[in-house]
């Protein structure tokens, strides 16, 4: 018979001989109390922690710190930004298909900045990431001179449905992107939230300042509002794009 040599942990260092058979119970017994172990390790960690896990999920899922005002941008009964609608043309399907990849083509081509990406063309539906600058900001650095570039973005999902004689356009994901500020305040996110987390922010910010310093945050917080309007009116300016894109102009 084949015998095995085993190390237990009651006998570290004293090996005794077991047969196969009991080897390979042993092993198996073994694995089961590792893994064991490791998934009550695990729990316990998980559960020592998750306080703090929470507390930090709220920071990092812009936590407004203060009151929300006016929301510019609609959200649904789950919070999340969405603009759909449906428009009667006089076209076929396929036409509406060849009007729509002319659309994505054109606003990625026409200078306005507007970036078209991950786009995709099916049967009964066409899509892509879009992103619109809002604004402009001059950017300066030692020795590498200055540029301008946006002062914010907002991206968004577009998906446009096509059926014989009509279409329905959906906006969703919708994100900001704007330039970084003083205290707590993000630089990315949900537009909605983005906006009142960054004017909480800077409000106590400015409750910590005073003199000059005070007046610069307020400007800045006169930025911010100016800033969430615009990026407002430019959403709303591509929806009326999207909504009048399946038009055959004549040369």
């Amino acid at each position: 018979m084949l015998y095995f040599y085993v190390f237990a942990p009651s006998y570290i260092g004293m090996p005794y001989k077991v047969s196969k058979k009991r080897f390979v119970l042993l092993t198996l017994e073994i694995n089961r109390i590792h893994n064991m172990k490791k998934f009550i390790l695990c729990a316990l960690i998980t559960l020592a922690f998750m306080p703090l896990s929470a507390q930090n999920l709220l920071n990092t899922a812009f936590d407004t710190n203060g009151p929300v005002g006016e929301l510019l941008f609609n959200q649904n009964d789950s919070g999340d930004i969405v603009y759909s609608g449906v428009v009667e043309v006089p076209f076929s399907a396929d036409t509406l298909l060849g009007l729509a990849r002319e659309f994505f083509y054109r606003t990625a081509n026409d200078g306005s900045g507007i970036k078209i990406s991950d786009r995709f063309d099916g049967i009964t539906m066409v899509g892509s990431q879009v992103e619109i600058p809002v604004g402009v900001k001059l950017v300066a650095a030692p020795f590498a001179g200055a540029w301008v570039k946006a002062a914010s973005t907002v991206k968004f999902n577009l998906i446009i449905d096509l059926r014989p004689g009509k279409f329905r356009y959906t906006l969703s994901g919708f994100q900001t992107d704007r330039w970084r500020i003083p205290g707590e305040g993000k630089d990315k996110g949900q537009s909605n939230l983005l906006h009142w987390q960054r004017i909480n922010s800077l409000n106590k910010e400015m409750a910590k300042t005073k003199g000059k310093e005070k007046d610069e945050i307020e400007a800045m917080i006169e930025k911010e509002k100016e800033s969430y309007k615009m990026e407002y009116a430019a959403v709303m300016n591509f929806i009326e794009r999207v909504k009048g894109f399946a038009v055959i102009e004549d040369f």
